[in-house]
């Protein structure tokens, strides 16, 4: 494994363990905050050392599209926290939950590939993307399944 590579992967599972933490964590206190801005960092080495990795193809491919669509979610989110204009909470809510979301869609894809009787059943990088794919698009469904109904938790516990 290369430094790139490491520190892709330290950083995602940095990612992981914060973004549980603001997940369980009342929401709009200084602890979410500071934490969300761990998260925050995290994700953007994650995505940056993301786009510089080729290991599959050795060209750009889906997996950098997503990268992309990650950083552009984390930012929407960042600023709508930032500028507090009409809707920025239900804007900064949704963002952030995606981009957790997307990160352990990443995570799993990622780790199909890594452990070696799953790799060996993938034995392409075309059925690799392919599976990775598949894996988002799970955690996609779930997402639009589970997000609504944590929502009103999230936005409860901040009148409490």
């Amino acid at each position: 494994m290369t430094a790139l590579g490491i520190a892709h992967l330290t950083s995602a599972v940095v990612a992981l363990a914060l973004g549980a933490i603001v997940v369980l964590e009342r929401k709009g206190t200084p602890t979410h905050r500071l934490i969300g801005a761990g998260y925050v960092l995290a994700m953007l080495i994650v995505n940056v050392t993301a786009l510089c990795l080729f290991r599959l193809t050795g060209r750009f491919e889906p997996f950098h599209a997503l990268a992309l669509v990650s950083l552009a979610t984390i930012t929407q989110g960042v600023l709508a926290a930032v500028r507090r204009r009409d809707r920025w909470l239900h804007t900064h809510y949704y963002c952030m939950a995606w981009s957790y979301i997307g990160l352990w869609a990443a995570a799993c894809a990622e780790s199909v590939i890594r452990i070696p009787a799953l790799a060996a059943a993938i034995a392409s990088p075309a059925r690799a993307i392919g599976t990775g794919l598949a894996i988002a698009g799970a955690f996609t469904l779930l997402g639009v399944v589970v997000l609504p109904r944590v929502q009103a938790r999230a936005f409860n516990s901040l009148k409490t």
